[in-house]
């Protein structure tokens, strides 16, 4: 199963840094996506500074840190920060990220369409990014190029790498150049969601590339960073958000990365006293997240036979469930039978697996079944197994990711 994280920001706090990390441990997560707000030790300093006291605090509770988020400093052509300045300050995140042993370090482009057009942002970009693969290399630090989207004139807009095939092809351009892989992507589910993109097409258009993510919803319009599955159509219902493309996507890819959520808008506004609460919620949304990702492991899990006395697999439905167990799993783990409730589809053959009723379930023993239930009204199903005195069961991956149930 994948690791859990969630951002430092909104919860580790500087007076109370060791108890930030306590409380995230306490919840079940095992990393942090570290927020750099402002990097202003000098590079020699750092093993003294206040970035070893976050490292040891995190150490003490079992927690690592995966990904790194740099500052966000503006670039303007007359603005404050000069390219050389915010240069300087990315390689001093590119160190802290190495002094915290993170593999990953998150930047944004530096947002130029609207001053020099897209062509010379483009060149600007390439250039800048460049100018840090050596310092990459050097930290055996990847810097992940985050799909970030303009804020103009109160509108969204696209901005460079919004777009997964322009994010795909900097990074080649940049790998290329620099003769290693120094640049991956970063994909955020909140930014995509604001620019109307399809989750699913643009995680699999990145593909390998993808190393990191950042995990939060919004209304589609303004990029809240709450909890997963906190936003809905009004007439609707259905979630502004696509989380099932979204794992679909990313289980395609077989991404084995970190899960890390970036919901801090949700630990600024919640009350302090509910944050330990708030984290766990967050972590079981995570481990079913997890779960859904890696259901051909938990399949593989299930079906753990030997060779004298293999495992037979039960699916608990055979409706429209079943179709789509059978069209993503069905080929490598395919059911020995299936069973209904509706007493017509009794004797009959499905895809080529017969229909059973469900008491037949019962005559196989108990330590050579594995029941998967598919059906959307799982809770009712559920209960009928336990009345047939059945406590072990599965639920198909469609059922952990289904948003609500037929009424």
């Amino acid at each position: 199963m994948l690791e859990i994280g969630v951002q430092s920001r909104g919860i580790i706090r500087e007076n109370a840094i060791e108890e930030g990390y306590r409380k995230i441990k306490q919840a079940g997560m095992t990393c942090v996506d570290y927020n750099i707000v402002s990097p202003k030790e000098k590079l020699e300093k750092l093993e003294v500074s206040y970035y070893k006291k976050h490292k040891e605090c995190a150490a003490k509770h079992g927690l690592s840190f995966p990904q790194v988020h740099a500052p966000l400093l503006i670039y303007e052509t007359n603005g404050a920060y000069k390219i050389d300045y915010i240069l300087e300050e990315m390689k001093k995140s590119l160190a802290i990220s190495s002094l915290l042993g993170s593999r990953y370090l998150v930047m944004h482009p530096l947002e130029l369409a609207f001053e020099l057009g897209r062509e010379e942002e483009k060149k600007i970009n390439l250039e800048y990014f460049g100018a840090l693969a050596q310092e990459a290399s050097r930290q055996k630090v990847m810097i992940c190029i985050e799909n970030m989207p303009y804020r103009e004139n109160g509108r969204v807009w696209e901005g460079a790498c919004s777009g997964a095939r322009e994010a795909v092809e900097y990074i080649n351009i940049l790998n290329e150049k620099a003769g290693e892989e120094c640049f991956g992507a970063c994909f955020d589910t909140g930014h995509a969601n604001v620019l109307g993109k399809n989750l699913r097409e643009e995680i699999k258009t990145l593909g390998r590339h993808l190393k990191v993510l950042h995990i939060h919803d919004n209304d589609g319009i303004t990029d809240s960073h709450q909890l997963p599955y906190s936003f809905s159509g009004a007439k609707s219902g259905a979630c502004t958000t696509d989380w099932s493309g979204f794992l679909l996507g990313l289980r395609e890819i077989r991404y084995a990365g970190t899960l890390s959520f970036e919901t801090y808008r949700s630990f600024t506004s919640f009350p302090g006293v509910l944050q330990v609460s708030l984290l766990k919620f967050l972590h079981s949304i995570g481990t079913n997240f997890s779960r859904v990702i890696c259901y051909e492991e938990v399949l593989e899990t299930m079906g753990a036979t030997n060779k004298e006395r293999p495992m037979k697999r039960i699916l608990f439905g055979a409706g429209k469930m079943f179709d789509v167990y059978m069209k993503e799993f069905g080929g490598k783990y395919p059911p020995d039978f299936a069973v209904d409730n509706n007493a017509s589809l009794w004797g009959t053959f499905k895809m080529g697996i017969p229909i059973c009723k469900p008491q037949d379930i019962l005559k196989i023993p108990e330590n050579e079944r594995v029941v998967i239930v598919c059906n959307a009204y799982y809770e009712e199903i559920i209960e009928q197994l336990r009345g047939m005195g059945i406590d072990d069961y599965e639920l198909t991956e469609e059922i952990l990711r289904m948003n609500g149930k037929p009424i």
